[in-house]
Order: C-alpha cells, then structure tokens, then sequence
C-alpha cells in the first residue's frame, strides 16, 4: 500500500483533488501483488452510462471483492469520471475515480510514479493502455487471462486444503499422558 499512497501524493499534484474521489480504503493485504483494473473498460460502459446505471459497476466489484477474498491480492479500480455512487465496495477492493484526467491516464500516471512498477498488474482489454503500462515497466494482463489465474489459485487453494497431514496418535496420546492403549 506503501507506492499506492505515494503515488496518491504526487497524483494529487499531477490533477488537482484526485483521491478526493477514493472511496475509504478497505483493509487490504500488504503482502499480495497489486492489481490495478481499468473499470469502465472491464464493464464495457462509459462513464455516463455507468452513472446512469451504478448496478453495473457494483456487480464487477463484488466479483472482485470474492477474488481479493478468495485468492488474495491488492485490488484498485479505476474509473472515468468522478464518484457519483455511495455505495462502499466489497472488502479488498479499492475504488479510485480519476476526474478531471481519464482513468487510463490515472493508471498510467500511477505505474509512471510507482516506486517498483514491475510488481503492478494492470488489467485491462485496451491494447493501447497495456502497451504503455509495460513500456513504463508494469505487467500487464487481459480479463480474460486474470479470471484464469484466479481460477487456477482457487484449484490450487482446494487442493491443499483437502490434503490431510499423517497423525501419529500413539505420539499424541503420550504427549497429553494419555495411554494410547485407551483410545
């Protein structure tokens, strides 16, 4: 959280009130890798139509709020615009909205600022906005290969939590003085 507050510092200088626009910070992990979202992009809206309908926008954080809960990681949301809904977002979501700049300025600002920009994953289906994040030194994915790795890290999280660790309960037994012979 450390380069995202930075980077909220010179942001604000680079556009005015910026972070005005954050919504209160969730609890979020401080040793999981940053993703950052290009939302209005990922829902396929604009800002106005988003505006007009926020359900949209509500639903693609609770998605990402089961993901940050379930599989881990940092999660900010950029949107266009200015913040018109009320609503908190989901635990392990942040939500950023990049008024009076465009949020794919906002991201690319961001990444540009960043302490170590190569640990940050921007997402996003724009080819253009993915070019410039990695020339600056991010990684970057689609949606499509994010909901991937989200869902090989939940096989991988069921997989362990099924395996069961060997039990010697003769051992056990003696260390509570318990005689095994008894149980």
């Amino acid at each position: 959280m450390e380069d995202a507050e930075r980077v909220g510092s010179r942001r604000r200088n680079y556009s005015g009130d910026f972070f005005a626009h954050t919504f209160p910070t969730t609890i979020l992990p401080q040793n999981a890798m940053p993703y950052w979202f290009d939302g209005n992009n990922l829902i396929g809206q604009s800002a106005a139509v988003a505006r007009l309908d926020p359900g949209t926008r509500r639903a693609f954080l609770s998605l990402l709020g089961g993901y940050a809960s379930g599989r881990g990681g940092r999660f900010e949301v950029y949107f266009d615009g200015d913040a018109r809904d009320s609503a908190l977002p989901p635990r392990g979501v942040r939500v950023r909205y990049s008024a009076p700049v465009s949020s794919d300025d906002a991201i690319l600002s961001g990444v540009e600022g960043a302490r170590s920009p190569g640990d940050i994953i921007v997402v996003t289906n724009d080819r253009d906005l993915a070019a410039r994040c990695r020339s600056a030194g991010a990684k970057t994915m689609d949606w499509s290969q994010f909901t991937k790795k989200m869902a090989g890290a939940a096989r991988v999280r069921r997989k362990d939590a099924g395996r069961e660790e060997k039990v010697d309960l003769d051992e056990w037994a003696r260390f509570f003085g318990i005689d095994p012979d008894r149980l």
